[in-house]
């Protein structure tokens, strides 16, 4: 009777343990588990053979991974037990725990303190780097170079030139940054396509690192026959030379964003003179009307919108007609009531002649006609945001260390910036309101989106896992560098600096101490 219920068992086991064969696993995404030493050592309490009491102790810990070494008393027996997988001669938890380290882009140094304040047994801080830099790193640049590719495929097949925004980002604030990253987005489809890092040391001053880096970045956009027909940037000087003597064929807007923050600038600076205390009152006017003038000119004429920010002149003054021939008259309805009261200028004042010198100087001549009408840059500056989460300005890298942390950056924004607006339980949308610092009291309203998701991080540790498995082959198979991780890496910014021996300078620290103290 027990027969075929045992031969269905039998089956079952059967079956599982083909479906476990045949469905591949990655060890590194395997679930783990805390385990206290005590509790584990009680697993080997019982002999395998006799089933009696057996001494199991730890033989060795290598990490993460800890080896259990067994001998029953009674009949002898004695066998080894291992915690965890091997890949190659690496244990699956040391190369995951340093892989998911630097692909969330923890820092190593906090990472490891928690662990070993909790008593986890856990990887050294050397035994990170020579992960990262022996596996991690390729592994990353693998992944962002195949990003890459997939991208250039798909912008190619479209055919259409490209619109793209660049902008810069320094690893340090001030004018002492040791890297700066030139960023690229497709400002269609709102993804960073290209990263460029550029060591301070590799061009004259801190101050030429962003035109290396689009320089740079239009060298591979060539490469990749990928044809750019428009390019918004910021304002940077040697950037607006650089594009008109290069790009000929190319046009270069302004992102509105940095001629507003410019104009907000000096107005708030000429509002704290005396006699122009009203001129504070316009500033969210006049930085919405610059808005507004790029926004309503889809066609980019400048002409046109120069016209439209030179009315802005008389409407101050509260004289909405007769500005000029592009645009005789403001656009806005009939003022009443409140907006009839507003605290208009007076002609002929101290304030009337600061805010006219600015917003009809030379400076917004040229920047006004060359306001981007369609696209800006502020996802650059979203990814930006994501990029310090990444990689502090706190925190200085290796030069390897920063480019990888900028690549994992842009596979994290890429697959998050698309988000949908998260809703609730019925439907209906979700938005939060949020009171910025610089809006002085004011809020803002933003559509709430759902979680982001980390499917780059498996993408990740998949490839980690073939790239250790086929490394440890003998002979190791040499893999095709990742183009976009230099090999050479600039010389460290003290190359230059003369280097006292060692000993000498620490004789003359301790002597000049002992000089102070006799002093004393």
């Amino acid at each position: 009777m027990r027969l075929p219920h045992c031969m269905n068992l039998l089956a079952l086991v059967q079956m599982i343990l083909m479906y476990r064969i045949s469905t591949p696993c990655n060890p590194l995404e395997d679930r783990k588990f805390i385990i206290s030493e005590t509790k584990l050592l009680e697993l080997f309490s019982n002999c395998r053979r006799c089933h009696k009491y057996t001494a199991a102790s730890v033989q060795q810990v290598l990490g993460t991974m800890v080896k259990i070494a067994v001998e029953c008393e009674f009949c002898g027996f004695t066998w080894q037990w291992s915690s965890q997988p091997f890949i190659g001669n690496i244990p699956v938890g040391n190369i995951g725990l340093s892989a998911a380290i630097l692909f969330s882009g923890a820092l190593v140094s906090k990472v490891l303190r928690v662990l070993n304040c909790m008593g986890v047994a856990t990887i050294t801080r050397r035994t990170f780097n020579s992960h990262q830099s022996a596996i991690l790193f390729p592994v990353i640049a693998r992944v962002w170079d195949k990003h890459q590719q997939e991208y250039a495929s798909r912008a190619l097949e479209r055919g259409d030139p490209l619109v793209i925004g660049g902008d810069g980002r320094a690893d340090s604030p001030g004018h002492c940054a040791k890297f700066g990253s030139y960023s690229t987005i497709d400002l269609e489809e709102g993804i960073v396509i290209d990263i460029q890092l550029v060591q301070s040391n590799e061009v004259k001053n801190s101050l030429g690192m962003e035109k290396k880096g689009l320089e740079r970045t239009i060298a591979w956009m060539k490469d990749q026959d990928l044809e750019i027909g428009t390019i918004v940037t910021d304002r940077h000087v040697q950037i607006q030379k650089w594009i008109r003597e290069n790009l000929t064929e190319t046009t270069h807007y302004y992102d509105v964003w940095h001629v507003a923050k410019g104009l907000k600038k000096k107005i708030l600076a000429a509002s704290k003179q005396k006699e122009c205390e009203n001129l504070a009152k316009w500033i969210k006017s006049l930085t919405n009307h610059l808005y507004w003038v790029a926004a309503s000119t889809p066609d980019g004429n400048g002409d046109f919108m120069w016209a439209k920010w030179e009315s802005v002149e008389n409407h101050i003054h509260n004289i909405h007609e007769g500005h000029n021939d592009l645009f005789p008259s403001c656009a806005h309805d009939t003022l009443e009531g409140d907006e009839q009261k507003k605290k208009w200028i007076k002609p002929g004042t101290k304030a009337s002649e600061k805010i006219c010198d600015i917003i009809l100087s030379n400076q917004m001549k040229k920047d006004i006609p060359k306001l981007s009408p369609l696209h800006q840059t502020s996802q650059i500056e979203a990814f930006h945001s994501t990029i310090n989460h990444f990689a502090p300005k706190m925190v200085s890298f290796s030069y390897h260390g920063m480019y990888c942390r900028l690549m994992v950056a842009a596979l994290h924004f890429n697959e998050n910036s698309s988000r949908m607006q998260a809703v609730t339980k019925e439907g209906n949308l979700q938005y939060k309101i949020s009171f910025p610092k610089f809006k002085h009291g004011e809020y803002s309203v933003r559509m709430k989106t759902v979680d982001s998701t980390f499917g780059y991080a498996s993408d990740l540790m998949t490839e980690t896992l073939r790239y250790v498995e086929v490394s440890s082959r003998t002979p190791a198979p040499a893999f095709p560098p990742a183009l976009c991780l230099p090999q050479l890496q600039p010389p460290p910014l003290c190359s230059d600096f003369l280097h006292p021996e060692k000993e000498e300078a620490v004789f003359n620290f301790q002597s000049r101490f002992g000089r102070k103290e006799t002093s004393v």
